[in-house]
């Protein structure tokens, strides 16, 4: 018995120590954010910080993830970016909130990390052509966001962010495992001039 009771323990700890590695946590400015460091041990920093460069400036939509600044000296990138949330009425679902958020990545040899933080909800509205848009004025960082919005809305943004980051981040592993493609060869056929030799 005292075997299972300690068995149980240890599982629920494991659990508990996994949860916290992959949720969103305070950072020192007391600011939400999504943070991982990640090891590769065969790869140098140059070709890290060319594999992070590609990702921002592709693999997303510019309006979703865009490159804002690179510093090739200290090995970082930032980008900044931006999801939807939407609500589901009746029948449909409408905007309710797009987060933005930016997205930090720094690199080493052999290992990178990367943080996403600066989450802020812009709160969407119907305007009189019944169209949802932005609610100037009314942009509300999330770590304000249960003062400001309540907790079902705070509940229900922060578990998209989190589930948005999580995703963000399965694909910025990818793109730093993966090997990027060979550029295409010039396929073009050679003239030979015979007039100059």
């Amino acid at each position: 018995m005292k075997k299972l009771i300690f068995a149980v323990a240890a599982l629920l700890l494991v659990m508990k120590a996994s949860a916290q590695t992959d949720s969103l946590s305070f950072d020192e400015n007391n600011k939400y954010i999504y943070y991982q460091v990640v090891i590769q041990p065969n790869l140098k920093a140059d070709t890290l910080y060319k594999r992070a460069v590609q990702f921002l400036k592709t693999a997303y939509d510019k309006d979703k993830l865009k490159l804002d600044k690179e510093d090739k000296a200290k090995g970082s990138v930032t980008g900044k970016g931006g999801f939807m949330v939407s609500r589901k009425a009746l029948v449909s679902t409408h905007e309710d909130a797009k987060i933005a958020y930016k997205l930090h990545i720094e690199v080493k040899d052999g290992r990178y990390r990367f943080w996403l933080t600066d989450y802020v909800v812009i709160l969407y509205q119907r305007n009189r052509y019944a169209s949802f848009e932005p609610v100037s004025g009314k942009d509300v960082p999330l770590e304000l966001g249960l003062k400001k919005l309540g907790q079902k809305d705070f509940d229900d943004f922060f578990n998209k962010t989190l589930l948005n980051s999580r995703a963000i981040s399965n694909k910025l592993k990818a793109y730093m495992v993966s090997v990027p493609a060979l550029q295409p060869k010039d396929n073009k056929v050679k003239t030979v001039n015979t007039k100059e030799w």
